[in-house]
């Protein structure tokens, strides 16, 4: 499993001067869209601009970026798949990922390009079949939530406990920890809605993802703050780490800790907690 960010920036490609700032973004990955992010008129200047990017070097050796390619009945167009194979990002994004033949031909593709692939799960057909789809390929390293277009197919209203959504969630994190893929969490569309983000993260991150997406850069620092382990964890799990040592629990199994018994589960747990520290 690739190492998993706390936060996805989009970065819509037909906007060069959000390219430009890409270095800056305090993002752990940035997804540069050629999707839904961009109008059917602006596609082929969206693709002009990501190569722009790549020869100014906006999308190198700054913090690892993925490009989402457009969704198709017949897969992406031609002119996206040549895109890849010039800006050669290390992970290309494949929208409404429903059929597992098809991303186990399309990832195969990508790795030729050493580029791994995300996808998106986003209708209900692709909850019903995400353990196959995320098991397709070897290169298939994460798995993004798409809320908005997954409460169409769902036909379910709006909740700011995402009640509507909960099982979805769940369905799509249980595949994605047995594929051993990272589980990355929808966006929040209501930017400037900062108390709606942090409960809106903080449904997937209880539920156990990994991170989420941002369509706004005043989201990231919330977004890092949700999915950062408390002090309360922290100190918790580096208390559990000292008793485990202590304690020889390597060799015991299990120990005692504040009148509560340790195993190995619990050093994994709080091995877990220090790393999102």
């Amino acid at each position: 499993m690739m190492g998993a960010p706390r936060s996805v920036m989009y970065v819509p490609a037909s906007r060069r001067d959000f390219l430009a700032k890409i270095p800056s973004l305090e993002a752990d990955f940035v997804l540069v869209d050629l999707e839904d992010g961009v109008a059917p008129s602006a596609k082929e200047e969206a693709r002009d601009n990501v190569r722009a990017a790549v020869a100014a070097g906006h999308l190198a050796g700054h913090r690892p970026w993925m490009l989402r390619v457009n969704a198709g009945r017949l897969g992406p167009p031609p002119e996206d798949l040549m895109l890849v194979g010039f800006a050669k990002p290390p992970v290309v994004v494949l929208p409404k990922a429903e059929d597992p033949d098809f991303v186990r031909a399309l990832a195969g593709r990508f790795a030729e390009h050493n580029a791994a692939t995300a996808l998106m799960i986003e209708t209900a057909a692709g909850v019903t079949c995400a353990t196959p789809l995320l098991a397709a390929h070897p290169a298939v390293c994460m798995v993004i939530v798409g809320s908005e277009d997954l409460r169409l197919s769902l036909r379910a209203r709006p909740d700011p406990d995402r009640a509507w959504e909960r099982y979805a969630l769940s369905a799509i994190l249980v595949a994605a920890r047995r594929c051993g893929r990272v589980a990355i969490d929808s966006a929040y569309l209501k930017y400037r809605d900062r108390r709606g983000l942090e409960r809106h993260a903080a449904v997937a991150r209880d539920l156990g993802f990994d991170g989420k997406s941002c369509i706004h850069p005043s989201q990231i620092s919330v977004v890092h703050e949700v999915y950062t382990s408390t002090e309360e964890e922290v100190d918790w799990a580096r208390r559990v780490l000292t008793a485990w040592a202590e304690g020889n629990g390597v060799a015991k199994g299990i120990v005692a800790m504040d009148g509560e018994m340790v195993e190995a589960l619990h050093v994994s747990v709080a091995e877990q907690i220090l790393g999102r520290a």
